[in-house]
């Protein structure tokens, strides 16, 4: 059976221990010596890439329930939501007439496909959705080429995938509904590589549709070269993709039951559908794992948290969000108070600090923990913020919400595409991680505010 290695390490005899900070020293030397988050990443991508309603997706889902009831999680259960189904097919070129360019592409997730012989149009270069929105009837019947780079004056990179990320997001349904034929992206990556990037694009109810690609970015770079010298080339774009009828899946869900205020929550998670390129260890395997052991390092550590500390592996953050909002409607139903949240979805890398939907007086209290969370180099708590896209919607219910922040300099170069692999995860810096998101949900379920 494929999970008794880890099993059997989840159930070594459990050390009990003052609760406070001697017991999280504890923790944290315990974890950086047995390094589970790791062997539970490379269980999880020896399934392969799960994107939504694929097989890999359902076989993610039976482990983590199986791995949750190994570690001797209480009350496991799914959570089931439906989620869209799209596939990509083995078609994805970009090709110029009269030229020698090897481009190398893939479709953005629910792009339609093409017809079999491909979209042949003029290209219309643009910067941005704004400046495609300004030349509007002038895109009829072309082949939208939006050239936006990351931004890499940005220290924080996140800051600049949200500047550049309408390109994909929105990019292709504005240019659908300006009669363009099909777009095409520049990846939305740090990296100066020729690896594609993919992501979902969004069209609404009964708008337009019309196929959408990324290139790498040096494919990108010199498409757009070429474009510059010869306006007039044709372009012929081909994708298989295709959109499938929604299925079933399921969120999974755990929990180590509070000691003394059991009907108050506080979760931990991340998704466990990933992009079918790479296998998704950094987006979103670090933050499921994360997950999993900071709960499994807190059961056995012996540490009893007053609140009930729950972990859920939720399905579909990537393109439509379903799994979050199929655990809000069930988190609705329970008569439980879901005090506080925590999202991992930024990657594996070294953590650095958390953000907060607090403010005030509750930042600084939250902020008072921060000698402890230093100790694995967590240098700061902020407020202003939310926890990410699905714990997000339990602030409706009242929850605080905390967002793990890694080192996120290389973040970019890997995210939605085949350099995101394990090999790209260092076991280290993925435990320092789970550690802290541990750190964190004690306090949590210790802390005497409301």
């Amino acid at each position: 059976m494929r999970f008794l290695p880890f099993a059997i390490l989840a159930f070594v005899p459990v050390i009990v221990v003052a609760d406070g900070p001697s017991a999280l020293d504890r923790l944290r030397d315990r974890g950086m010596t047995e390094q589970g988050a790791y062997k539970l990443l490379k269980e999880l991508t020896d399934i392969g890439p799960r994107p939504s309603g694929s097989d890999n997706a359902a076989k993610a889902v039976q482990w983590g329930q199986q791995t949750m009831k190994s570690l001797g999680f209480q009350n496991v259960r799914l959570v089931p939501c439906s989620v869209p189904h799209w596939e990509r097919g083995i078609v994805e070129t970009v090709e110029v007439a009269g030229s020698e360019l090897k481009l190398n592409a893939c479709a953005l997730g629910m792009s339609p496909g093409t017809p079999e012989d491909g979209v042949t149009a003029q290209v219309v270069l643009v910067k941005s959705v704004a400046e495609a929105e300004k030349l509007g009837s002038k895109l009829k019947g072309n082949i939208v080429f939006f050239t936006g780079p990351m931004d890499q004056t940005y220290i924080h990179t996140g800051g600049a995938y949200g500047a550049a990320g309408s390109q994909r997001f929105r990019g292709p349904a504005v240019a659908a509904k300006l009669g363009a034929v099909a777009t095409i992206i520049r990846s939305l990556s740090t990296a100066d590589d020729d690896v594609p990037h993919t992501g979902v694009t969004q069209f609404s109810e009964g708008e337009p549709k019309v196929p959408a690609a990324a290139l790498g970015v040096q494919s990108a770079i010199s498409l757009s070269n070429y474009l510059k010298d010869n306006p007039q080339a044709k372009v012929t774009l081909k994708l298989s993709c295709k959109v499938l009828p929604d299925v079933m899946s399921a969120n999974v869900v755990g929990e180590i039951v509070g000691s003394t205020k059991p009907n108050e929550v506080v979760v931990m998670g991340g998704h466990l559908d990933s992009w079918d390129k790479g296998t998704g260890a950094h987006d979103d395997g670090a933050g499921i794992v994360h997950s999993l052991e900071a709960l499994r390092l807190l059961k056995n550590s012996g540490l009893k948290p007053s609140r009930t500390i729950r972990v859920v592996l939720f399905m579909n953050e990537e393109i439509s969000g379903t799994g979050a909002a199929a655990y809000l409607a069930y988190a609705k139903t329970e008569k439980k108070k879901h005090y506080a949240a925590i999202e991992s979805d930024s990657g594996g890398f070294a953590p650095r600090g958390f953000s907060a939907s607090v403010k005030g007086a509750e930042l600084a209290h939250v902020q008072s923990w921060l000698p402890m969370l230093r100790t694995v180099e967590v240098d700061q708590i902020t407020g202003g913020g939310g926890g990410g896209a699905d714990v997000g919607p339990l602030r409706e219910i009242g929850a605080k919400l905390f967002g793990l922040e890694p080192e996120m300099q290389r973040y970019f170069d890997l995210h939605h595409s085949d350099n995101d692999t394990i090999e790209r995860v260092h076991p280290r810096e993925l435990e320092l991680g789970a550690i802290s998101m541990a750190m964190l949900a004690w306090y949590l379920s210790e802390s005497k505010t409301h």
